[in-house]
């Protein structure tokens, strides 16, 4: 704080005095009044006790420049007080200046010019911190450059990030050939930004220390700067406003639907608010500091693949233009468009490659990676084809490698790995948003605080968990303190040794600071967020209070264990004392040796154990059957379980060759104080320690055969599932009477009829004339050939026909319709219009192709080989024949309503039938072509349902060979097959891919005979 004081200086009193003095002398003096010089002094303390700390990913900044500055009320960049460490006590300024608000400025730049060089480390990461008053944003910019530094940047993305200039010499990170490829360190121009709004200290009550557990820290954030960070920090700048908490929420949200869209935004709920919480997460090498998550292995991925494209900061450009004019995919500007497009395929390639990384082998990597690589350059010429393939089963081994590494830190298991891998790669299988949906709304915010919901009470349950291992520890560091101190002696020192270095390396395993930490910073990321949801709805006040109610008790466990740790170094440094103390290294190291060889041959027989129960599981789900529903289901189960079990077996193991790494530091230190047996230990941890390997390859292999039998599993229940849904369908459709023999020979008898009575007339040679039929006594008719009309009636059955005609150059067009009766009451009506004469201005439109089959209602088309009229039409020949009709079916079952149309290709002797319409809660459709060959007709039937699930039967064939087919169905966005049919003589017989064999009798379909 500045204090101000106002004062005399030595000299302005000197020169006053004099005044004074000659003042009282004669006006003939001829002395000059000076004004006296007043100075002010502005004093202050500060102390830097807030800590902003976080990660600069795209992969890793290592020894990149960091910049700190922070934001004024217009939203620009002001340089800010800070410093590299925590202020274990207060720094002084004292400045003096001519006007009070100078020697204020002067002791704030004073602050200022004391700011350190920061730089990234190795892993990206980086700590400030600010003045303990200070309050409001803080900017921070992370810089590598391309020349003039040691900055680099590490490449995650799986197909490579370019091309050196000159190859690196080859190393361990290096292969030594020009292509940069994934985990390795190259020199570019990057800048990463984010923007922290650090709230007034007093407003966070949680006490909690710094993620390091400095005593010195009065609060901690997390402040991340990733690729979604920057575009978010550039949207706040450029905004011209000052930048509070609810700014940060809105400008974080905007970004990730414009950029990744509604669906994926969910992923990240945990951050929505402040994606600062999270997302730095270096592909290449996982380090377990930040859980793999859904959100966080997406965000991981779209950085990833961002890396992987030919320049970031054109990137970063497009997408930043594209969010502010509201829509960066499909933008109107064809660059920004262009990027969008450019994105999807590479983010589409990375989420397959981790796919391939979570749940296969190196083989099935490098199958991924070459498909990622062709799909980035449609056209590569064959000297990258090879070059690219030449590497990629390194690539493939490093990707591998990166994927243990993660699940050995802890960042994720084998099993939630997959699982989330196979989830995010659907989440980002469509990114970004166009129109409506960029704009978030109430369903958004519910299906928000949804998933927030489920994030905090994973966090809650995981707390409460640590909270356990918490107590454990310290009863057992309890334990180990009665030991020491005035119970120790030389009898009991290296027993207190030993007991000390299993502690510590119980702790390390454990490393629960690191956890406790990890919630605390997931808490705050959580409040953020549920603060932006109550800014749209106080109906959200339970969400914010459930996140706040975990911050405050996971900033209780990060006392807790930091308490913890400073207690083990304290018994740690007792150990070391003692050892000199009572001279007892010989002997402490020998028992530290046999005590750790004894953890270490636990964990052997925990993993045995484990591979044992893997093994067994893994055995009981490759004899699962997938041949029924309940077989299936029964087989996911067991595969699941499988799953889990290998899961479980290689975290046995990673725990093994912990326990083994731990041994050999303590044998190896025996064998320097020339213990005995030291030599036989370390041969014994050795061969361990290869076993252990064999057993983390196994474990790896039955997890990826687990995790196949699974997909199995899960796609016999989905296709058997569909198959239910077929078979109804194959039901409902054997039992319309559109489709049975009953009802084809109601609509062909019509014809049948129609075509009899016109040619019975012809051979009467009149034109017109009424009367009854000789060849089908129940019909009366009534004809004129001079108006083409003709009117058919069955007075018995309340039947009916009607046609008239118009001749149309080549054509004959027939408007005509029909009520008629089938077997078992089936009535069949072929609708036409109100009137004759309109019904055949539809027909002859519709035969001159001025109106479609949708226009019409029943018309019979017949084309001649030349022009006809009444003179000549006998002596034409009809070279095709269409009819198309408005058809309507009842029965006392189902009816149908829909259109029946036919082609006759006399020239070809082929044809085609379709009926579509709806029957039922049906709507379908079939077509059927047929064709004479060699005097055998060939057809081909497809019946097609208009419903989500797609069916279809397809049958073709002929009489002699038989008519088989398929029905087929969408499944997993694709159309297969769930059966094959074959004709029977009274119906078909279907052979569903489960075993079932079912017919259908009495299934005509249309007899395209008639």
């Amino acid at each position: 704080m500045i204090k101000r004081t106002i004062k005399f200086t030595p000299i302005a009193a000197s020169v006053a005095l004099t005044l004074g003095l000659t003042a009282c002398g004669s006006d003939n003096d001829r002395n000059i009044p000076v004004t006296p010089v007043e100075s002010f002094t502005a004093t202050g303390d500060a102390q830097f006790n807030i800590e902003v700390t976080g990660k600069a990913v795209k992969g890793s900044m290592k020894s990149a420049v960091v910049t700190v500055m922070t934001l004024d009320a217009s939203g620009q960049s002001v340089p800010v007080a800070f410093r590299s460490a925590a202020s274990a006590e207060a720094e002084s300024f004292s400045e003096e200046a001519l006007s009070q608000n100078a020697a204020d400025a002067a002791v704030e730049a004073s602050k200022i010019a004391a700011n350190p060089e920061v730089l990234t480390d190795e892993s990206g990461r980086y700590s400030i911190y600010l003045d303990d008053d200070f309050t409001g944003p803080v900017y921070i910019t992370v810089k590598t450059s391309a020349e003039g530094d040691d900055s680099f940047l590490r490449c995650d993305a799986y197909v490579g990030c370019g091309d050196y200039d000159v190859a690196p010499e080859e190393d361990d990170v290096n292969d030594g050939d020009t292509a940069i490829e994934f985990g390795e360190w190259y020199k570019t121009d990057l800048e990463l930004s984010v923007v922290k709004f650090v709230p007034a200290v007093e407003a966070d009550t949680s006490g909690v220390s710094g993620s390091a557990g400095d005593a010195n820290v009065e609060a901690s954030y997390k402040a991340n700067v990733t690729f979604l960070t920057s575009l978010v920090a550039a949207l706040v700048l450029d905004s011209g406003s000052s930048v509070d908490e609810d700014a940060i929420a809105k400008a974080s949200l905007d970004t990730v639907v414009q950029v990744m869209g509604q669906d994926a935004a969910l992923l990240l709920s945990a951050i929505i608010g402040d994606l600062s919480n999270g997302g730095a997460v270096d592909l290449s090498d996982v380090d377990g500091e930040e859980e793999l998550t859904d959100g966080i292995l997406a965000i991981a991925q779209l950085s990833s693949s961002i890396q992987g494209l030919p320049s970031i900061g054109d990137v970063m450009s497009s997408i930043k233009a594209g969010i502010k004019s509201g829509q960066f995919k499909g933008n109107a500007d064809a660059s920004i468009a262009a990027i969008a497009t450019m994105l999807q395929t590479a983010i589409t390639n990375t989420a397959n490659v981790f796919v391939a990384i979570a749940t296969g082998t190196e083989d099935d990597i490098k199958t991924a990676l070459e498909a990622a690589f062709a799909a980035k350059i449609p056209a590569p010429t064959a000297g990258e084809i090879v070059a690219f393939a030449a590497n990629s089963a390194d690539v493939a081994k490093k990707a591998k490698a990166a994927k243990d590494k993660a699940v050995k830190n802890g960042a994720a298991t084998d099993a939630s790995l997959a699982a989330a891998a196979v989830k995010v790669k659907k989440a980002l299988e469509v990114i970004g948003c166009t129109g409506a949906e960029c704009t978030v709304g109430d369903d958004f915010y519910t299906a928000l605080a949804a998933a927030l919901t489920v994030e905090v009470t994973a966090s809650q349950t995981a707390l409460t968990a640590l909270e356990m291992s918490i107590e454990t520890a310290q009863s057992s560091l309890a334990d180990v303190q009665a030991m020491g101190g005035d119970a120790l002696t030389a009898d009991n020192a290296a027993a207190f040794v030993s007991a000390v270095t299993l502690l510590k390396n119980e702790a390390t395993t454990a490393d629960l600071t690191a956890k406790a930490d990890s919630i605390f910073v997931k808490s705050q990321g959580y409040v953020t967020a549920a603060k932006a949801l109550v800014t749209q709805s106080s109906d959200y006040q339970q969400v914010l209070d459930s996140a706040t109610s975990l911050q405050t008790d996971a900033s209780v466990a990060v006392t807790d264990t930091v308490a913890y740790d400073a207690a083990l170094a304290a018994l740690v440094a007792e150990a070391e004392a003692a050892i000199t103390e009572f001279d007892v290294a010989l002997a402490a190291a020998k028992l530290v040796a046999e005590d750790t060889a004894d953890v270490a041959d636990e964990k052997k027989s925990l993993a045995d154990t484990a591979e044992a129960a893997s093994t067994s599981a893994l055995a009981n789900a490759e004899n699962a059957m997938v041949d029924t529903a309940a077989n299936a289901a029964e087989a996911k189960e067991l595969a699941m379980t499988a799953v889990t079990a290998a899961s479980d077996f290689a975290a046995a193991v990673d725990a093994l060759e912990i326990a083994i790494a731990q041994a050999l530091v303590a044998a190896n230190e025996y064998l320097a104080l020339e213990g005995e047996g030291a030599q036989a230990m370390i041969d014994a941890l050795t061969a361990m320690q290869t076993a252990a390997v064999a057993q983390g390859e196994l474990a790896s292999e039955q997890f990826v055969t687990a995790y196949n039998l699974q997909l199995a599993a899960e796609t016999a229940v989905a296709k058997l599932e569909v198959l239910t849904s077929v078979k109804a369908t194959s039901e409902s459709l054997s039992t319309m009477t559109v489709l049975t023999g009953t009802g084809a020979d109601a609509v062909a008898d019509a014809a049948d009829i129609l075509a009899d009575v016109i040619d019975e007339l012809a051979e009467m040679g009149n034109n017109s004339g009424t009367g009854t039929s000789t060849r089908n006594a129940d019909w009366d008719y009534a004809y004129s050939l001079d108006d083409l009309t003709l009117m058919l009636s069955n007075a018995t059955t309340g039947e009916m026909i009607n046609a008239a005609a118009s001749y149309e150059g080549d054509k004959l067009v027939v408007a005509w319709g029909a009520t008629l009766k089938g077997e078992n009451d089936v009535s069949v009506e072929l609708v036409t219009a109100a009137t004759q004469t309109q019904a055949l201005t539809d027909c002859v439109d519709f035969a001159a192709g001025t109106i479609d089959a949708t226009q019409i209602d029943s018309c019979l088309v017949f084309t001649f080989d030349g022009a006809v009229t009444a003179d000549n039409v006998d002596d034409a020949e009809i070279i095709m024949t269409e009819t198309a009709n408005h058809v309507e079916i009842m029965d006392g079952d189902s009816g149908f309503t829909g259109m029946l149309s036919i082609t006759a290709d006399d020239a070809t002797d082929s044809g085609s039938i379709t009926l579509e319409g709806v029957s039922g809660d049906v709507d379908f459709k079939v077509m059927t072509t047929y064709l004479d060959s060699d005097m055998e007709e060939a057809s081909a039937l497809d019946i097609t349902v208009n419903n989500a699930m797609g069916y279809t039967l397809s049958i073709t064939g002929n009489e002699s060979a038989g008519y088989t087919g398929d029905v087929m169905a969408m499944y997993n966005e694709m159309m297969m097959s769930f059966g094959t049919a074959a004709k029977t003589t009274n119906g078909l017989s279907i052979t569903y891919i489960d075993g079932d064999v079912v017919d259908y009798t009495d299934v005509d379909l249309i007899d395209s005979s008639k």
